[in-house]
């Protein structure tokens, strides 16, 4: 058995962002199909939008709507990892408003990404932009050492 001591050594909380408007596209991770965040009425645009290295542990984050969108009647992103865990149910791009994730602790050991999906209905985007931040540590990671 190891003889624990307290920690003396601390990180640096690291921070991904994720930037996207109603006319971007990008290629969809489950159909290999280049669709736009706007034009995503038949199908949801599924994406990959930020790589978490193994061993990171998401502590907090936001979805942003910069500016709302407009056109569909529900314009929706949602957020969870590759492997399905949650982490943002599917929030409303119609509002200019910022709303926190709720995937606290969220550890993925293996590397997981957070995967975005997109839905709306009715018609297609005509404007819209917002913003994803995750906000994580890595476990095991020092980058500091605290004195005694």
């Amino acid at each position: 058995m190891a003889l624990l001591k307290a920690a003396r050594t601390a990180q640096t909380l690291l921070v991904a962002e994720f930037v996207a408007s109603f006319n971007d596209t990008a290629v969809d991770a489950l159909t290999g199909a280049t669709k736009a965040f706007g034009t995503t009425i038949a199908e949801n645009l599924v994406f990959d939008v930020i790589n978490l290295p193994p061993g990171a542990v998401i502590v907090g984050g936001e979805l942003i709507v910069e500016t709302a969108g407009v056109g569909p009647t529900a314009y929706t992103a949602k957020l969870d990892t590759v492997d399905g865990t949650a982490i943002l149910a599917a929030t409303s791009l119609l509002v200019a408003a910022r709303t926190a994730i709720t995937g606290l602790g969220l550890a993925a050991n293996a590397g997981s990404n957070v995967r975005l999906t997109m839905a709306s209905t009715v018609a297609v985007a005509t404007a819209g932009k917002f913003r994803v931040r995750i906000n994580y540590t890595i476990d095991r990671r020092a980058t500091e050492v605290q004195p005694s």
